[in-house]
């Protein structure tokens, strides 16, 4: 399982704050508590900076891999300037988050894919916004795919995305990521598939129940990737879990590195 921590996000009120103040040292306990916690990537989004968002977004990813060299990067942006700034400080390959069907964004943001070479997450979604469609996303996540390998991109560096509606108000909206992400991964064997699971149980209670019991299933669909919290501690052993159960985890290995160094020691819900 890919982790990309979510925690550095500026729609998160703490984090606007620390990205205003310039607190590095808040930044980096987030930074570095995620990335002890197992994230093969940090997502770090900026939005909120507005005007200086490109400026704060090459602090950022600077910061973080000055303290963590090893560190690799989400560069999460809707701007595509703030994207490229991001790529020409980045060390190592980063992962772009993200391009989508959308006409103006996919056209601005394919040259970066294509000169920076990052990993990239895929929306499905067009113009037209989001489908609440199967097929419909579907078919925009095969058109995203044969677009990125066209430009070279490896099936190995795209993460495509079914996007997920709330349960709260699309009763099927669980069984509909669920299906598209089963169909992409049988028709592009290599390709990997993604979702912010935290949008499964907006507007209902006990959210973290419901995200947990969702990435479960989801794994079962063959989700290889996921922008979580890797600090819930009770995510990540039931990732860990999911995986040795479902044939995924070699003798066990994960599991019972998880097991001696206590990762499996949760607080009772």
């Amino acid at each position: 399982m890919i982790v990309v921590g979510e925690r550095i996000n500026s729609t998160r009120k703490p984090i606007t704050a620390a990205l205003e103040a310039r607190d590095e040292a808040f930044l980096l306990n987030e930074a570095r508590r995620q990335w002890e916690a197992g994230s093969a990537y940090i997502d770090v989004n900026t939005a909120m900076m507005r005007a200086k968002e490109a400026e704060v977004m090459v602090w950022v990813i600077e910061l973080i891999q000055g303290e963590i060299p090893e560190a690799l990067i989400a560069i999460d942006s809707a701007n595509p300037a703030a994207l490229e700034a991001g790529f020409k400080v980045h060390k190592g390959r980063a992962l772009m988050n993200s391009i989508n069907m959308e006409v103006e964004r996919r056209d601005a943001i394919i040259p970066l894919v294509a000169e920076y070479k990052p990993r990239v997450i895929a929306l499905t979604i067009d113009d037209s916004g989001i489908s609440k469609n199967a097929d419909k996303r579907h078919d925009l996540g095969v058109q995203l795919i044969e677009l990125l390998t066209t430009i070279g991109v490896e099936l190995d560096d795209i993460f495509v995305d079914p996007l997920i509606f709330p349960v709260s108000a699309e009763l099927q909206a669980g069984n509909t990521s669920l299906e598209i992400m089963g169909r992409l991964k049988q028709s592009f064997p290599g390709v990997h598939t993604i979702c912010g699971l935290s949008n499964i149980s907006f507007g209902l209670p006990e959210r973290t129940m419901i995200n947990q019991v969702f990435m479960v299933l989801a794994l079962d669909r063959g989700l290889d990737a996921a922008i979580i919290d890797p600090l819930d501690k009770r995510m990540m052993a039931n990732v860990i879990t999911a995986r040795t159960l479902l044939g995924q985890d070699k003798a066990c290995r994960s599991f019972l590195k998880a097991y001696r160094s206590g990762g499996f020691k949760l607080e009772p819900t």
